[in-house]
C-alpha cells in the first residue's frame, strides 16, 4: 500500500488514484466559472483546512470506505463557518462536535465523511501542500476569505508590553505571524498579501530540534487592516480592533520591528 504524509499529521494511507475534476461532464467554457463560484463559497474552508485541518482516507472492503474531512480548534467560530460553507455548496448538513479535554480545555469539530467533499478539498489543498492557484488569481474578496481561514487556524496576533526606555510606562505592541514548515506555501501566502498591498517583510527561517523547517512572515498590522483582512475568530478581531482603537486616538503613530521588517507595530 502506498503511504503519503501530511505535514503535522501521522502516516496514513493514500486516496486512490481518481479522475480531475475536469473530466466529469462540463464543458470546457463553463468549467473556469463553475470552479470560480466554487472557489468563492469555499475560501474560507480550504484556508482554514490548510492552516490546521486535517483529511484522512481509510480504505475499506467491507463496509464502505472512510473520508474524513476535519477543522478543529479552541474556537467554535471556525468549524462552524466550515459546516456552514460545506452545507452551502454541498447541502449536507453536519453539526459541530463539542468535547472537553481532560485538560479542561473545550474544543470544537466540525467533520465530514462524504467522499465528495473528501475529494474536493484534497484536490484543492493538493493533500495540505500548496495554495490553489484559483486563490491566488481570485478576487480580493476570495483572498480576504482565504487569509482569514488560514490565519484563524494557523496564524497568530500578539499582543504585550514592553518598557520604554527611561522604565517610566509601558508600550503596548501588537505582532501579526504566520508559520509553516512548506517554503512554498508560505511564499504564496506572502505573494497573496503583498498582491494587495500588505507589506509583508522577508520569509524568517528558523530549525526546530534539528529535524524541522519553519518558515516565518510577519505581516505589518496596519497595512493588514488597512487592506481589509480580518479574522472570523471573535477574540482575534478584537485584537485588531483593540490596536485601531489605540492607534485612532493617539496623535502620532510609528512602526517598530525588533526583527527589521516592519513586523511589529508599536503605537
Amino acid at each position: 500500500m502506498k503511504i503519503a504524509r501530511i505535514a503535522g499529521t501521522p502516516l496514513e494511507p493514500s486516496s486512490p488514484r481518481r479522475k480531475s475534476m475536469k473530466d466529469s461532464a462540463i464543458s470546457s467554457e463553463n468549467y473556469d466559472e463553475l470552479i470560480n463560484t466554487l472557489i468563492a463559497k469555499t475560501a474560507y474552508s480550504i484556508g482554514a483546512i490548510l492552516g490546521d485541518g486535517h483529511m484522512r482516507f481509510v480504505p475499506s472492503y467491507g463496509n464502505g470506505s472512510w473520508y474524513l474531512v476535519e477543522v478543529a480548534g479552541m474556537d467554535r467560530e471556525v468549524p462552524e463557518r466550515f459546516l456552514s460553507e460545506v452545507r452551502d455548496v454541498f447541502h449536507k448538513d453536519y453539526h459541530i462536535i463539542e468535547r472537553t479535554l481532560n485538560s479542561g480545555t473545550k474544543m470544537y469539530y466540525g467533520r465530514t465523511y462524504q467522499k465528495t467533499i473528501y475529494d474536493y478539498f484534497h484536490a484543492f489543498t493538493h493533500d495540505k501542500t500548496e495554495v490553489p492557484m484559483e486563490i491566488v488569481r481570485g478576487s480580493d474578496e476570495v483572498k480576504r476569505d482565504f487569509i482569514a481561514g488560514l490565519f484563524d487556524t494557523d496564524g497568530t496576533v500578539k499582543y504585550t508590553e514592553t518598557w520604554n526606555g527611561t522604565r517610566t510606562k509601558k508600550n503596548p505592541r501588537w505582532q501579526l505571524g504566520f508559520s509553516n514548515t512548506k517554503l512554498g506555501l508560505v511564499g504564496s501566502v506572502a505573494s497573496i498579501l503583498a498582491s494587495m498591498n500588505v507589506k509583508v517583510g522577508k520569509i524568517h527561517v528558523y530549525e526546530r530540534g534539528g529535524y524541522r523547517t519553519i518558515y516565518t512572515i510577519h505581516p505589518n498590522l496596519r497595512t493588514f487592516i488597512d487592506a481589509g483582512f480580518y479574522f472570523q475568530i471573535k477574540r482575534k478581531q478584537d485584537r485588531l480592533l483593540s490596536y485601531l482603537a489605540h492607534v485612532v486616538g493617539s496623535e502620532t503613530m510609528y512602526a517598530t520591528s525588533l526583527t527589521k521588517d516592519e513586523d511589529i507595530v508599536q503605537a
